[in-house]
């Protein structure tokens, strides 16, 4: 039985009731909206409160109802109300001279608002715990209230110590070390599930019910919906419908089978059967996500999409039309980080490093992740970073019992034994082979090339035929394509990583005008594309000839995709460059970079996709074929990988419950000792100074620089500040000073991206 929200009847000798907050809202109405917001939340999803009652044998509305009563009773205490009490007398009289909120009286008068509770130093939540020692509280709902500002971690222990709170420090440091010592991935997921959920749920309505009183825009909970779209179902969406209940679905389908379909079909079919409430599809990088994200909402609404400049894409010409506040759009963009909206697109990333419980916010990322299904749609198989952290995900994932859809035009079949190896009975790759044996293109010369004047007679091919796809393996190799088109007047397009967001946006737009499907269809397509990894698989663009750089079959299985994608009538052309550099083969970026011996180190599918490639037709059976030889075997994980993947399950087993010293932002991909993938670490630079080097706040701060910045290797950041092509710059935000990267006027402009080449042989 629930108790019955306890009034909060203390003598009172204030000159005002017991007070929530220095705006005037009374502790008794924002305890009852948090209750009444949190029993909003769980009849919207009845589904996490059924699987948390199975798992944990507790009443998640119970254990949210209790804590949402309890969270702030600290700020009854005389030092913290007194202190409030003075900010509301402070508002008061503000507000009678000047008219206006709250929320405008902490913009005019920013140190002053709130002062009072500053200085009094006392943290309500711990308060909050002393006043209900002795209500028995169960220790999930203890850390819970403890976490609620985030403060149960062991960047804050001090304050612990003091305010008095050593005994309750020392029990949480005792559970946390009894999980920790157990050394028990399984055991860990059991436990850190039963926390996170009251613990982030408390923390999501807490938020929620604030902004509200600050007459704040929130988003609603919405249920997932799907209805399939088409009057007849075609290969793999047949397959899903036949083997949706696997814990672990590995399908393999050609591009253009319609997977992005049979994955929601997929999602459908574990809502309906209660087997989760939501649907997280990951994709390898951003710029993917992207593609999907915008696919998917063309038939379905509330779908999120979160990465590290998915703000821009999503909603930055919605503000600029006047359709949406930005106040509305950063809430939305926040909700899908939590992974709260129905259908969640967001990067792998973003799951392995919400693992790490570096935030507080990951341990709520992590409970709602719990609760979905999840899709991951074409893993980089070459990358064994990113295999080894999959494999930590999915390991996981299944103590939480979360369905899992693995889906790939490139799927091989050694990776079944990796599989079973972490607890999954699964015997085989579901294949829809429906339209397998049709020829799609044919490699018509493999050569090897180390300067543009051997291969002339392919590139003016290309001018002949008007239309052509051409993949570089990096960024210079690109430039140099596209400067060989650009003194030939044939309007290249250039497309790369090392754009800023609104110039990526106008690149793809580009792209999709003058090779997309609508122009195909009208006869018009015309124009040259030049792109890097990040068109395999997000830019749907096609072409009837492609020039590809050798690169491990499951890449280039996604590049030649892009050949004659809308018309299965046609073979298309392919041409494969295999790069050279002192009479080497350079393989960058798939290998690694040997300091020793000054030169790149092929990883293994590279050398193997290089050794099998012949000049012939391939159809899907063939390229899956190939893939299998490629992947033959599943090697052993490098030791850096071993190593980066054990340090996975230890960020998640060792910050289970008390959140480390260590900090990382909300768009981070590494930690201390821990990365997603095996690249070079990258920084911020900025393609222009800001026209002040004063910002009122983060956000101000935020926004322009989604506009106005990019992501650069840090070797190449400290080679362009030696060249003289970066500056160093000082700006300031609110009262704190920042170092930004500058790039020079004559370096950087919106056709090329960024002009300065990395290899001194291109130059």
């Amino acid at each position: 039985m629930l108790l019955p929200l306890k009034k909060h009847l203390v003598v009172n000798n204030y000159k005002f009731p017991i007070l929530a907050k220095p705006s005037g809202i009374t502790l008794e109405e924002h305890t009852q909206g948090v209750v009444s917001e949190g029993k909003l939340l769980l009849e919207q999803t009845p589904f996490v409160v059924k699987k948390y009652q199975e798992r944990i044998g507790k009443n998640l509305v119970r254990r949210l109802e209790l804590v949402s009563q309890y969270h702030d009773d600290g700020k009854q205490t005389s030092k913290w109300q007194s202190a409030c009490q003075k900010d509301y007398e402070a508002f008061l009289s503000w507000q009678s001279q000047h008219g206006g909120s709250f929320k405008e009286y902490s913009k005019a008068e920013k140190e002053k608002a709130g002062e009072n509770i500053r200085r009094a130093a006392v943290r309500h939540e711990f308060q909050s715990l002393r006043i209900n020692g002795k209500t028995n509280l169960p220790i999930p709902l203890q850390a819970a209230i403890a976490a609620h500002h985030g403060k149960l971690s062991f960047n804050h222990e001090d304050r612990w110590m003091n305010e008095n709170m050593s005994d309750l420090w020392k029990k949480f440091r005792i559970e946390s070390n009894r999980i920790i010592e157990e050394n028990s991935l399984e055991l860990s997921a059991k436990i850190h599930y039963e926390f996170a959920g009251p613990r982030g749920l408390l923390q999501l309505i807490d938020h929620r019910v604030s902004a509200k009183e600050e007459g704040d825009f929130v988003p609603n909970f919405t249920k997932f919906h799907y209805k399939f779209p088409h009057e007849e179902k075609r290969g793999v969406q047949k397959l899903i419908e036949k083997h949706w209940q696997d814990n672990l679905l590995l399908v393999r389908a050609p591009t253009g089978a319609g997977k992005t379909d049979a994955s929601l079909l997929w999602a459908s079919l574990q809502i309906e059967n209660k087997r989760a409430d939501r649907l997280v599809i990951a994709m390898p990088t951003r710029f993917t996500s992207n593609a999907l994200a915008i696919n998917v909402a063309e038939s379905l609404s509330d779908t999120g999409l979160y990465h590290s400049s998915a703000w821009f894409t999503k909603f930055q010409e919605q503000i600029e039309n006047g359709l949406i506040e930005k106040q509305e759009a950063d809430k939305i963009n926040e909700f899908a980080r939590l992974l709260q909206t129905p259908i969640t697109v967001c990067t792998i990333d973003h799951l392995l490093m919400a693992l790490t419980l570096t935030r507080e916010d990951h341990h709520l990322i992590s409970f709602n992740l719990a609760n979905a299904c999840l899709v991951i749609d074409e893993a980089d198989f070459y990358d064994d970073f990113t295999q080894a952290n999959i494999l930590v995900l999915l390991e996981i994932l299944k103590y939480w019992n979360v369905p899992v859809l693995l889906m790939s035009a490139s799927l091989p079949e050694s990776v079944l034994p990796s599989y079973r190896k972490i607890g999954y009975q699964i015997n085989e790759i579901i294949e829809d082979t429906s339209d397998n044996i049709r020829d799609r293109f044919e490699i018509k010369t493999i050569q090897d090339y180390s300067d543009l004047s051997e291969i002339e007679d392919l590139l003016e091919l290309c001018i002949e035929k008007g239309t052509a796809i051409i993949y570089a393996n990096t960024v210079d190799k690109a430039v140099m394509f596209y400067d060989w088109f650009e003194k030939r007047k044939a309007n290249p397009i250039i497309y790369h990583s090392r754009f800023t967001e609104p110039h990526k946006k106008d690149k793809e737009q580009k792209l999709i005008d003058a090779l997309g499907k609508k122009v195909w269809e009208n006869n018009c397509a015309k124009g040259i594309a030049i792109l890097t990894q990040i068109g395999e698989m997000s830019i749907n663009i096609s072409a009837d000839i492609m020039i590809s750089e050798l690169c491990p079959i499951d890449r280039l299985t996604q590049r030649a995709g892009r050949l004659c994608r809308f018309d299965k009538t046609k073979v298309g052309q392919l041409y494969v460059l295999a790069p050279q550099k002192n009479d080497l083969v350079y393989p960058a970026p798939y290998g690694e970079y040997d300091r020793k011996i000054k030169s790149w180190i092929p990883c293994d599918a590279f050398t193997k996709t290089a050794e099998i490639l012949e000049t012939t037709f391939y159809s899907a059976e063939k390229l899956a074929y190939l893939l299998s030889k490629v992947y033959a075997i599943q090697n052993s994980f490098s030791p850096k990988a071993i190593a980066n993947a054990k340090s996975l399950k230890e960020y998640f087993s060792w910050n289970w419950l008390i959140n480390p010293k260590q900090i990382t932002s909300t768009d981070d991909t590494a930690t201390n000792f821990w990365r997603s993938r095996n690249i070079a670490p990258q920084d911020t630079v900025f393609v222009h100074e800001p026209k002040s080097k004063f910002f009122y706040n983060y956000f101000d701060f935020q926004n322009w620089k989604l506009q106005n910045s990019l992501e650069l290797p840090i070797y190449l950041i400290e080679k362009g500040k030696k060249q003289h092509m970066i500056n160093i710059e000082r700006i300031w935000i609110k009262d704190d000073e920042e170092i930004i990267f500058v790039i020079r006027e004559g370096f950087y402009n919106k056709t090329k991206g960024v002009t300065f080449i990395e290899e001194a042989q291109f130059i």
